[in-house]
This record gives structure tokens, C-alpha cells and sequence, in this order.
């Protein structure tokens, strides 16, 4: 298998897509479910309003991280998608942080490590 073939960084620019989109709609029902139930309680006579700032920084932290990984790896995904040269080093980092997603993300980030270090034809020792 030729790990130098364009085509496996246009895979991994649609995987990268597909699980970005995944998970920024998944925190977006998230959001909306405890919206929901939070408004549901509220309507309960033994409601204690005082407990919505820990609620308020849950959704603060999930967002904190939905900005700082899955937003940058969208853009990366398109880059790597559009075979653009800036995408390669930022696709290998998110690839190696994939690593910790156990099963689908360990088997991304040996993939993207395979394929972003793999050497270049002219590289090759003959």
C-alpha cells in the first residue's frame, strides 16, 4: 500500500469531518436536553434557582472543548480535503491525539501517523 497516495489524506480529511460534525451536533443536543430538563425543573415548587451556575459551568467547559478540538479539527478536515500543505502538521497532531479515543480514534491515529510520517518517493533509500 503506497501511504504517500493523496487519496488516504482525502480520507482522513472526511473522517475528520464526519466525526467533527458528529460530535458538534451531539453537544448541540446535549445543550438543548439540559435546557429542557432545567426548564422542566424550574416549574417545580422545590426547585432551588441557586444550583443553575454549576449547570452554567458544565456547558461552559463541554463548549470550551468542543472550540478547542473539534471546530480547528473541521477546518483541518477541509484543508486536508482540499489538499492544502498547511493541514499536514496540525492533521498529524489531532491524529495523535485521536490516540485516546478508544477504539475508532486509536485505529484514526495510527492511520494518520502512518500516513502523514510515511516518507516520499524521492526520500526512499534504494
Amino acid at each position: 500500500m503506497k501511504f504517500n497516495d493523496p487519496v488516504h489524506k482525502k480520507v482522513i480529511g472526511i473522517i475528520f469531518i464526519v466525526f467533527s460534525a458528529f460530535w458538534l451536533l451531539m453537544f448541540a443536543f446535549y445543550d438543548q436536553f439540559m435546557d429542557f430538563i432545567l426548564n422542566m425543573a424550574m416549574k417545580e415548587d422545590d426547585f432551588d434557582p441557586d444550583i443553575l451556575w454549576v449547570f452554567d459551568i458544565i456547558s461552559s467547559i463541554l463548549w470550551g472543548v468542543v472550540l478547542l478540538f473539534f471546530v480547528p479539527r473541521l477546518i483541518i478536515g477541509v484543508g486536508l480535503l482540499t489538499q492544502k500543505k498547511w493541514a499536514n502538521i496540525p492533521g498529524l497532531i489531532y491524529g495523535v491525539i485521536s490516540l485516546l479515543n478508544f477504539p475508532f480514534g486509536t485505529l484514526l491515529g495510527i492511520y494518520c501517523i502512518l500516513i502523514f510520517t510515511a516518507k516520499k518517493p524521492e526520500e526512499l533509500d534504494y
